[in-house]
C-alpha cells in the first residue's frame, strides 16, 4: 500500500533525502487475517472433502452390514423351509418303501395329510421315470430325462436336491422340483420322491420382506442356475442366472460384500452381499440400490459444499469455522437421530420376535412381533424375565443356555435352540431362539439380543407325521410297525421276569358282506367301531396293544401274562363284544363275528414274526372250524408255561 505524506508530516532522511514508509499494525493484522482466512478456507474444504468421503463410505458399509444380516436371516428361513420339504419327502419315501404301489398320494391330498400348501404337489417316480402315484392323480408322464431324476439316480447321497425351474409337462406351468432318492433294500436305485413347487409359493421363502423398487433378493444354485429372484415386486424364474460377479466370487470366497455395476442384469448399480448356505448347495444374494443408499449422503454433501462456498465468499474465518463446526455437530446429531429412527423402525417391523435381555434374564425391550407372538402387551413383558415365559420344569435349562452364551467366546452366528414358550392364554408356542451377546468396551456382557422365530406349525407337522407313521389312518390304532415294536418289548419283559406273553390274530367274519351290501363307506365305519371295542377289551392298566394289520385283520399283544387263562379271557371278551350289533347309520344295523387265533411265548416262538405266523395259522383253523370262535395253535407235548395247565381249543 502507498501512503501519501500529509503536509507537515513528511520525513526526509538525512542521508538519502528519500521519503520513508512503514506498515501500521492494522495492515499487519489484515495480512494475518488473510493468511488465517486462507488457511481456514483450506481446512474447511479439506474437512468437507473428508466428511463427504467418510459419510459415503459409512453409508456403503452400513448397507453391506444390513445386507449381510438380511442374507443370514434369509439363509435361516430357506433352510427351515427346505428342511420341512425334506421331512415331507422322507415320510412319503418311508411310506412308499413300506406299502409300495398301494400308496395313494391322491388320498393324502383329499385327507390333507400334508397341510402346507406350498408342498401339496407330491409324486413318487419309479426307477424308469414313470409316475407311480401323485397327489395330482394318475399320469403317464415320464421324467427319466429330467435333471432332478438323473441327479438322484447317479448320486447315492441321501440329500434333497433343489432343481432349477422347469415347465411342467402336465400343468404347462413353471415349477421348481425338489427331489429325494429312493433306495431299494438291496442298495439299488428305486426312483425318486419329487415335490413340485409353484415359484410363486417358493417366493414365500423371502419371509414377507418387501424390497425397494430396485433392490434384489436372489436364491441360486452353486451351479450358477437361478432358482428365484425378486427385484422390487417383480419375481424372476425359469432363467439361467449366468456368471454374475457374485457367482464368480463365491467359487473362492463363500461369502462377501461388494459394489456391482449391474451390467450383468439390468444396469442398476447395487451394493451386493452374498453367502453360501451350509446345508444345501445354494447361495443367497441381497442387493441394495446404490443410488438410493447414497441419496441422504449426497443431500448432505450439497449442504457441505454450499456452506464451504459461503465461508469462502464471506472470508469470515473464525465465524465460518465456528459455523462449520456447529453444522458438523448438528449434522452428526441428525445422523444419530436418523439411525436411531431407522433402528426403531427395523426393530418394530421385523418379521421375527426380538427382545433385549439383561444378563440376569430381565426383559429390557421387546418389539411388536414378540408381543403378538406371546399375546402380551409390552409393559406386561417388561415386568417379566425370559425364564417366566417357559414352563417351570424348563427354567433350569433356559438359565443354563443363557449362562452358556454369556461365558462363550467364539465368532460366527449364535447357536439356535428349539424350545417351547407359554403364551398368555396358556397355549404352547414353539420357537427357534438365538441369543447374541453385546459386550461393553471392557469386553463384559452388557446385554443380550434374543431373536425368536415361530416354528409351532413345523413342530405340529413333525408330531403329526410321527403319529401317522406308527398308526393306522382309518382307525387310529397302532399299525403293524408299532405292533412289532410293542410285541418285541413284551417278549423282552416276559423273558426278563420269567413270564408269558401272547399274540392274538383276529379276522372279522361277515365283513365282506357288509361292504358288498352297504358300500365301503359303511365298511370303514364298521372297522372304526370294531377298533373302539377292541380298545375296551384289552386289560386295563396293562401294556396290552390292539393294532390293525390291514383290511379286516387285527393283532393284539398281551403282555405280562401269569397263565393261559388270562389270554383266553381276553379272547372270550372280544368274541362277546364283536357279537353285539353295530349301528352304522340311523337305519343300518349289522351283525358280524370274529375268528381268533393265539400263540404263546416262549413255546410258539422267540420273536414277533414267529408268534404272528402261529397265531395266523390258529385263526384260519378257527375260521375253517365254524367261525366265531377262538383257537390255540397246536402246542408240543411239553408244558407251554411255568406251572400252567395245557391250553384248550
Amino acid at each position: 500500500m502507498t501512503l501519501s505524506a500529509r503536509p507537515g508530516s513528511s520525513r526526509t532522511s538525512p542521508a538519502s533525502g528519500k521519503t520513508g514508509f512503514r506498515l501500521p499494525g492494522l495492515s499487519l493484522l489484515q495480512m494475518l487475517v488473510l493468511l488465517f482466512c486462507a488457511a481456514a478456507i483450506g481446512v474447511i474444504w479439506l474437512a468437507t472433502l473428508q466428511r463427504t468421503t467418510f459419510e459415503r463410505a459409512q453409508a456403503v458399509a452400513a448397507a453391506m452390514r444390513s445386507n449381510a444380516n438380511l442374507a443370514i436371516a434369509l439363509e435361516q428361513q430357506v433352510a427351515r423351509t427346505l428342511k420341512e420339504a425334506e421331512q415331507i419327502a422322507v415320510f412319503a419315501r418311508q411310506t412308499y418303501l413300506r406299502d409300495g404301489p398301494r400308496l395313494d398320494l391322491a388320498r393324502w391330498a383329499e385327507q390333507r395329510t400334508i397341510r402346507d400348501k406350498a408342498f401339496t404337489i407330491l409324486s413318487i417316480v419309479d426307477e424308469t421315470g414313470a409316475v407311480v402315484t401323485s397327489t395330482q392323480g394318475a399320469s403317464r408322464v415320464n421324467y427319466a430325462d429330467r435333471d432332478f431324476f438323473t441327479r438322484q439316480r447317479d448320486n447315492r447321497e441321501d440329500t434333497l436336491y433343489l432343481d432349477r425351474p422347469v415347465l411342467g409337462r402336465i400343468s404347462g406351468e413353471w415349477r421348481i422340483p425338489m427331489s429325494l432318492r429312493i433306495q431299494r433294500p438291496d442298495g439299488g436305485f428305486g426312483g425318486v420322491v419329487v415335490l413340485s413347487v409353484d415359484p410363486a409359493n417358493f417366493a414365500t421363502l423371502y419371509g414377507g420382506i418387501r424390497p425397494g423398487p430396485s433392490d434384489m433378493l436372489e436364491i441360486a444354485g452353486l451351479d450358477g442356475a437361478l432358482r428365484s429372484r425378486l427385484i422390487g415386486a417383480r419375481p424372476t424364474y425359469g432363467l439361467d442366472s449366468g456368471r454374475h460377479p457374485w457367482n464368480l466370487r463365491q467359487a473362492t470366497q463363500p461369502e462377501g460384500s461388494f459394489v456391482d455395476d449391474g451390467d450383468s442384469i439390468d444396469g442398476v448399480t447395487r451394493i451386493i452381499s452374498y453367502r453360501t448356505m451350509s446345508s444345501y448347495p445354494l447361495m443367497i444374494t441381497v442387493g441394495t440400490d446404490y443410488a438410493e443408499v447414497l441419496a441422504p449422503a449426497r443431500q448432505r454433501r450439497e449442504t457441505y459444499l454450499l456452506l464451504a462456498g459461503g465461508a469462502t465468499a464471506a472470508l469470515a474465518g473464525l465465524a465460518v469455522l465456528f459455523l462449520f463446526l456447529s453444522l458438523r455437530q448438528r449434522t452428526a446429531t441428525e445422523v444419530l437421530e436418523a439411525n436411531e429412527a431407522l433402528f426403531r423402525a427395523t426393530f418394530h417391523q421385523a418379521a421375527m420376535g426380538i427382545a433385549r435381555v439383561a444378563p440376569d434374564g430381565r426383559l429390557l425391550e421387546v418389539n411388536e412381533k414378540f408381543c403378538r407372538m406371546l399375546g402380551y402387551e409390552a409393559d406386561e413383558l417388561l415386568k417379566r424375565t425370559l425364564f417366566d415365559l417357559v414352563d417351570p420344569g424348563d427354567r433350569d435349562g433356559a438359565r443354563a443356555f443363557l449362562n452358556g452364551r454369556l461365558t462363550a467366546h467364539f465368532l460366527g452366528p449364535p447357536p439356535e435352540v428349539e424350545k417351547p414358550y407359554r403364551r398368555r392364554d396358556g397355549s404352547l408356542l414353539w420357537v427357534c431362539e438365538a441369543l447374541s451377546v453385546v459386550r461393553d468396551a471392557a469386553g463384559l456382557p452388557d446385554f443380550l439380543v434374543a431373536v425368536v422365530q415361530d416354528i409351532t406349525a413345523r413342530k405340529n407337522l413333525e408330531t403329526r407325521l410321527s403319529h401317522d407313521a406308527l398308526h393306522d389312518a382309518l382307525t387310529g390304532l397302532p399299525n403293524r410297525v408299532m405292533f412289532q415294536d410293542r410285541c418285541a418289548r413284551a417278549l423282552e419283559a416276559a423273558n426278563r421276569h420269567n413270564g408269558l406273553a401272547a399274540v392274538l390274530y383276529l379276522d372279522l367274519d361277515g365283513f365282506k358282506e357288509v361292504n358288498d351290501s352297504h358300500g365301503h363307506a359303511m365298511g370303514d365305519i364298521l372297522l372304526q367301531q370294531v377298533a373302539r371295542r377292541l380298545e375296551h377289551c384289552v386289560r386295563a392298566g396293562s401294556e396290552d396293544t390292539a393294532s390293525r394289520f390291514g383290511g379286516d385283520e387285527f393283532g393284539i399283544v398281551l403282555a405280562g401274562l401269569d397263565d393261559l387263562e388270562g389270554c383266553e379271557r381276553v379272547a372270550r371278551t372280544i368274541l362277546e363284544a364283536l357279537a353285539r350289533p353295530f349301528d352304522l347309520a340311523d337305519d343300518v344295523q349289522v351283525r358280524i363275528s370274529a375268528s381268533i387265533g393265539a400263540a404263546i411265548y416262549p413255546r410258539h416262538g422267540q420273536d414277533p414274526d414267529a408268534l404272528v405266523a402261529h397265531a395266523d395259522a390258529a385263526m384260519y383253523a378257527a375260521k375253517h372250524s365254524g367261525k366265531n370262535r377262538f383257537r390255540w395253535e397246536p402246542l408240543p407235548n411239553a408244558p407251554v408255561q411255568r406251572g400252567a395247565a395245557a391250553p384248550r381249543s
